[in-house]
């Protein structure tokens, strides 16, 4: 097993919560990065080595995050009609798992909104963290990766809790009017 897999696994089965927390945080980031596909043979070990992917279900809190700051966005900004046309066309997407439409379409060019995605992943991944979850194979995230955990209610609670965080920190934040002005001028 390797360095990236043992330390992970360590991660996992000595933070529990807080590691699962941290995870599911850091995802976006190598999203963001395509240095998510650089996991793919860490979680083929994992699934060799334990039946399961501890750290897919984590990074499936990501997309939650993702949904509900998009949502949040909708619901506060609702008269910036070509921020609502970026989200709308990045929010299927999303709730079936592909974050890119939604990261590069709407949270990084809104900054902090990024951010608060993250920290709403964050929160779900604490909450799978509790429960020792795992994916038992990869590719299927999102509420379809309800399908695919080894405990699909313990799953998809999770990823509920990470829509409804990254939706409640996105409407507490906000994003910068300057930022905001980008979608309207596309108008």
């Amino acid at each position: 097993m390797d360095i990236i897999t043992a330390g992970l696994l360590w991660l996992f089965n000595t933070a529990g919560p807080i590691g699962g927390a941290v995870i599911a945080f850091a995802f976006l980031p190598l999203v963001m990065t395509g240095m998510h596909h650089g996991l793919i043979p860490v979680h083929t070990t994992l699934i060799q080595t334990l039946g399961y992917t501890p750290l897919y279900a984590f990074n499936s809190m990501a997309g939650g995050g993702q949904v509900g700051a998009a949502i949040a966005l909708l619901v506060k900004y609702r008269k910036n009609k070509g921020l609502g046309r970026a989200v709308k066309g990045g929010l299927p997407a999303g709730i079936l798992g592909i974050g890119e439409p939604l990261i590069f379409g709407v949270s990084l060019p809104l900054g902090r909104v990024f951010f608060t995605a993250c920290a709403g992943a964050a929160v779900g991944g604490m909450f799978l963290g509790f429960f020792k979850q795992g994916a038992i194979t990869i590719n299927v995230s999102g509420i379809l990766g309800t399908l695919v955990n080894i405990n699909p209610v313990v799953y998809l609670i999770g990823y509920l809790i990470s829509i409804l965080c990254g939706f409640l920190f996105t409407y507490a934040v906000g994003a910068k009017q300057q930022n905001l002005n980008n979608f309207e001028e596309e108008n």
